[in-house]
C-alpha cells in the first residue's frame, strides 16, 4: 500500500476514534446528571402546613390539609395521583388523595387536599394530655417523558403540627 494511502487511513481513524470518545463523553455527562436528578427527586421533601376540621359526622371528621412539597432538583416534578395514609401511634387514621401537580424546579408547592379521618381513633387521642406521634405516608407517580417513577415519603409532622391536626386547629 502506498504511504499515502496508509497516511489517510491513518487520519480516517484517528479522526473516527475523537467523534466515539466525544459522543461517550457526552452520554457519560448526561447520564451523570439524570442519575443526580433522579437522586434529588427522591428526596422530596413533604411538610403539613395546617390543617383545619371542615366536617364532624358519625361517619369520620373531614379536614383539609395544606401539605408542602419541596424540590431539590433541576427538573420539574409532574406528579401523579397521590395516595396517602396518617397514622397515629401505629393505628391508621385515615387516608386522603391529592390531586395531580407540578412542583417547580428547585421550588415548592403547596397542595390542598380533603383528608377523612376515623373518629374512634381521632376521639381516642383527642383528650390525651401527651401528644401522640403522627406519621403520614405515601407514594408520589412522578410522570416522566416515557415513564412513571413512584417514590415513597414518610413525613413525622412536629408536636405541634400533631396537637393542631389532633384538635383541628
Amino acid at each position: 500500500m502506498n504511504p499515502k494511502k496508509r497516511l489517510e487511513i491513518k487520519n480516517i481513524v484517528k479522526r473516527k476514534s475523537k467523534v466515539s470518545i466525544i459522543i461517550i463523553s457526552i452520554i457519560a455527562v448526561l447520564a451523570i446528571f439524570g442519575y443526580l436528578q433522579y437522586a434529588a427527586a427522591t428526596q422530596l421533601h413533604v411538610s403539613m402546613k395546617s390543617s383545619k376540621i371542615i366536617e364532624r359526622t358519625d361517619d369520620g371528621t373531614l379536614y383539609t390539609i395544606n401539605l408542602e412539597f419541596e424540590n431539590s432538583s433541576f427538573m420539574i416534578l409532574n406528579v401523579g395521583r397521590t395516595d396517602f395514609i396518617i397514622s397515629v401511634e401505629g393505628e391508621n387514621l385515615g387516608a386522603g388523595i391529592l390531586e395531580p401537580t407540578i412542583i417547580p424546579a428547585n421550588g415548592k408547592s403547596i397542595v390542598e387536599t380533603p383528608f377523612l379521618a376515623d373518629n374512634k381513633i381521632l376521639d381516642k387521642y383527642e383528650q390525651k394530655e401527651n401528644l401522640p406521634s403522627l406519621r403520614l405516608d405515601g407514594s408520589i407517580a412522578y410522570n416522566l417523558l416515557f415513564t412513571t417513577l413512584k417514590i415513597p415519603f414518610t413525613y413525622y409532622p412536629t408536636q405541634e403540627e400533631a396537637r393542631e391536626f389532633i384538635h383541628g386547629q
